[in-house]
């Protein structure tokens, strides 16, 4: 890339946040007609480094050069207008609630300074539809809400609307994280086309396997500093160590199926909302099992019934050989059930509260007696989580906004773990997770899972080959397969996940 001149230079970037400093001096180079990643551990500097770059943070030390030209952002929109385009790892951030599908895709259009005070529906829709056919979308009911379609087609939205835009540079922050390995596919179909017409693209991933098969160049941030480039031909090994150092392989401990096992959890002939197939599922004390399939599946749908988000069907659930269909989360927790949703931003994280609250606050009644809280056990308790998950933190009393996507998964994993449990759920609890904080969530639940068990739910087969004692294919509603993970053959288990 030497031999050509960078349409964007990011010089000595550093951002405080108080005493804290988030990045010292990054500087990258981006090219026209490349796609660049930027890969680094949880809490390192990436995703301050993008909101820099897209204008997010006015407050910043250092320079940003546009075609040799020195900026100032005041807004994104000072971003944008420069041809700077970025989609955000939140979907939530991505969206406008109550707009239509169609609005949603011709939102540029929409609140253009140029637009017409007349809404004009057909033009919107016209719109919509030229930008959703190159992702593929004109499927999609265009008056439909978009609060009434899945988290995948929402993320596809707002790709197709970034990608409409023709960027200068085009910001990926964590974009697979919600959609199928089909849709994945095609995303890099079109990045592959845009940057062969020229356009710079800054890519952004914990899925290390997309980093080394897409990009160009990789630039690592470590700690919140420089830590180097990276160029084709790249192993995945050669990125690891590049970010974290030298990882010690996984902690995999040795669970004996005959050792004192206790039946904790029984489906029996239970159908869920969206199926017709009975499913009859058997899960012991001291197992960590995988459930996995692609996106539409049934696995989130198996996930909050067995919750009490929705009711069953029909069948049974079975807690300790005794009956116990849940009418509510209450009663769910009750029984000990414990589960870390999908959706972390809309679902999980308790918003402009502190880590403690976030961690404690379902269990705030184990905590107070005679109605009065005992904050020296809560802080106690908020402070042991932090520890023992590794969460990057300033301490326990800062916002959760303050922590990195992934660290702030580990506050959502820690809160039900924090209390004694019979299962805990974790539904793609890996989103947003780098590999090192992936090993942190895993030893911990191998450490702790001895009376208790857990149900893992992915749709990633190296996290669940990582971590589980054995793996469940779930396919449209049905369990095609449950094997050891020792014994599992990983050309098979594709070939079923994807089976049509």
């Amino acid at each position: 890339m030497t031999d050509k001149r960078p349409i964007i230079k990011a010089i000595n970037i550093s951002k405080k946040f108080g005493a804290t400093k988030a990045l010292s001096d990054v500087s990258f180079d981006f090219y026209e007609g490349e796609i660049f990643s930027i890969v680094g551990a949880n809490g390192a500097g990436k995703s301050t480094f993008i909101k820099i770059l897209c204008g997010y943070y006015g407050d910043y030390e250092g320079e940003i050069l546009i075609d040799g030209k020195l900026i100032k952002f005041e807004s994104p929109r000072d971003a944008y207008e420069a041809g700077i385009q970025v989609v955000h790892q939140s979907i939530e951030q991505g969206i406008v609630q109550n707009m239509s599908v169609a609005e949603n895709l011709a939102l540029e259009m929409i609140i253009s300074p140029d637009a017409s005070f007349v809404y004009d529906k057909k033009k919107i829709v016209k719109r919509a539809i030229e930008i959703a056919k190159k992702m593929d979308l004109e499927y999609l009911d265009m008056d439909k809400n978009i609060q009434d379609i899945t988290q995948s087609e929402k993320q596809m939205i707002i790709i197709a609307r970034a990608l409409a835009t023709k960027p200068k540079l085009l910001i990926l922050d964590e974009p697979t994280s919600s959609i199928s390995d089909r849709e994945a596919a095609k995303l890099f179909e079109t990045l592959y086309k845009l940057r062969d017409e020229g356009v710079s693209i800054l890519y952004v991933s914990h899925y290390l396997a997309e980093v080394k098969k897409i990009s160009n160049r990789v630039g690592v941030i470590r700690d919140g500093k420089y830590g180097g480039l990276l160029y084709q031909p790249l192993e995945i090994s050669q990125i690891v160590k590049a970010m974290v150092g030298d990882l010690e392989s996984a902690f995999k401990r040795s669970y004996d199926e005959k050792s004192g096992k206790k039946l904790i959890m029984e489906l029996r002939d239970l159908v869920v909302e969206g199926s017709k197939y009975p499913l009859n599922i058997k899960i012991y004390s001291g197992e960590i099992v995988g459930l996995i399939g692609l996106i539409g599946a049934g696995k989130t749908e198996l996930a909050e019934t067995l919750f009490g988000i929705r009711k069953p069907i029909s069948g049974e659930i079975l807690i300790e050989e005794k009956s116990a269909n849940f009418k509510d989360i209450h009663q769910a927790i009750k029984h000990g059930i414990h589960m870390v949703p999908e959706n972390r931003a809309v679902n999980a994280i308790i918003p402009e509260e502190s880590i403690k609250n976030n961690i404690t606050l379902p269990f705030l009644d184990f905590f107070s007696k005679f109605g009065v809280l005992a904050k020296k056990n809560e802080i106690k308790a908020s402070k042991r989580m932090i520890k023992d998950m590794g969460i990057k933190c300033e301490g326990f009393d800062a916002l959760i906004e303050s922590l990195s996507g992934g660290n702030q998964q580990k506050v959502v994993v820690a809160r039900w773990l924090l209390m004694k449990h019979n299962i805990v759920i974790l539904d793609e609890p890996f989103q947003g997770v780098d590999i090192k904080s992936r090993r942190d969530i895993s030893k911990y639940l191998q450490d702790t899972t001895k009376k208790s068990a857990v149900l893992m739910i992915s749709s990633d087969i190296d996290e669940l080959m990582d971590v589980t004692d054995r793996i469940m294919v779930m396919n449209r509603g049905r369990i095609l397969s449950n094997e050891k993970t020792s014994e599992v053959d990983r050309d098979r288990l594709l070939s079923l996940i994807t089976q049509e």
